[in-house]
């Protein structure tokens, strides 16, 4: 008779256990720019949050964020994370579908370490905006029509911007800011999701050193997402492209003026993010807002002469 209820004790599923997690942590022994944890350290200075308590929303969004990378790589088919090969190229699709799941939970059984059911559904509720975001950017990069400006910021606020809010919304359930500094905050997070991801489309096809880390323009082959393409009004199906085809395409964006309306509007985006730490800092000047002005003076993208591969390469 077999006995329908397993034990966790079971040698067979520790091992497994164990297996589970390697894929993952393979991943996480090759560490990011920690993006996420210095918002952290940023948003807790400027709310008095104990040094004990940022820890764990460091540790917590950093596993969480990893997961969403990985499950990234495998609907994206790209084969290079932080210079290494990405989990599913090395363990296989399945695994890393399967074993990308475990800094979700793993996060989540950090959060509850807090003692506060509000940041725990604080945390689900990231976690549900960004699949939500990843279901419409797979459909999107799977047809061949663009979306618009602000469908793709919709996305870019769901996609990569949840975790941005999840670390201001669980500041606000430790230590409570007023409405009015909320609010601002809040504008400021949905605009830094779409912030970043601008950025990072546009390193995906024209930043030299990018290329290093992920590839040679992987963003090409991922279809109808990127910000450049609806700025060029070019929808490209999802599919594997030559280099020189990569090559021919970034060069037309390039004479056609892409790269320039790009950079030009990341500025003026990055402008409205200084706006609202300016807003912050007149709505309640006693907030210290040091370290945020840090972290956004941090990620402001500003490329170098040679970074530029249609400049450096191609023009």
């Amino acid at each position: 008779m077999i006995n329908s209820c397993l034990s966790f004790d079971n040698a067979w599923y520790l091992s497994a256990e164990t297996q589970w997690a390697e894929p993952f942590l393979y991943q996480e022994r090759t560490p990011g720019k920690l993006v996420r944890t210095e918002l952290a350290w940023a948003l807790c200075a400027l709310y008095g949050v104990p040094c004990a308590q940022t820890h764990v929303l460091c540790a917590a969004i950093e596993r969480m964020n990893l997961s969403s990378l990985i499950h990234d790589d495998l609907l994206d088919g790209d084969s290079l994370r932080r210079g290494i090969p990405t989990v599913w190229k090395q363990y296989g699709s399945e695994v890393a579908l399967v074993s990308g799941m475990y800094g979700y939970l793993d996060g989540l059984r950090m959060l509850a370490e807090l003692n506060d059911m509000n940041i725990v559904r604080a945390g689900i509720e990231s976690l549900e905006c960004l699949h939500v975001g990843q279901y419409l950017d797979a459909q999107l990069s799977a047809g061949e029509a663009l979306p618009s400006l602000e469908e793709y910021g919709c996305i870019a606020q769901a996609n990569t911007g949840c975790f941005f809010m999840f670390l201001l919304n669980a500041c606000q359930c430790l230590r409570a800011q007023d409405v009015d500094t909320y609010s601002i905050l809040k504008s400021m997070m949905n605009l830094l999701g779409v912030y970043y991801r601008y950025v990072n489309d546009y390193c995906d096809i024209n930043h030299i050193p990018h290329f290093e880390k992920k590839g040679f323009a992987m963003d090409l082959e991922g279809g109808p997402k990127s910000f450049l393409m609806i700025l060029a009004n070019r929808p490209l199906v999802k599919g594997a492209l030559t280099t020189d085809q990569k090559r021919q395409i970034i060069q037309d964006f390039g004479e056609a003026g892409v790269f320039d309306a790009a950079l030009a509007l990341m500025e003026a985006t990055y402008a409205q993010l200084l706006s609202y730490l300016e807003a912050v800092r007149q709505c309640k000047g006693a907030v210290n807002i040091k370290m945020l002005e840090e972290f956004l003076s941090s990620l402001h993208f500003q490329p170098g002469p040679d970074d530029n591969y249609y400049k450096r390469v191609l023009a």
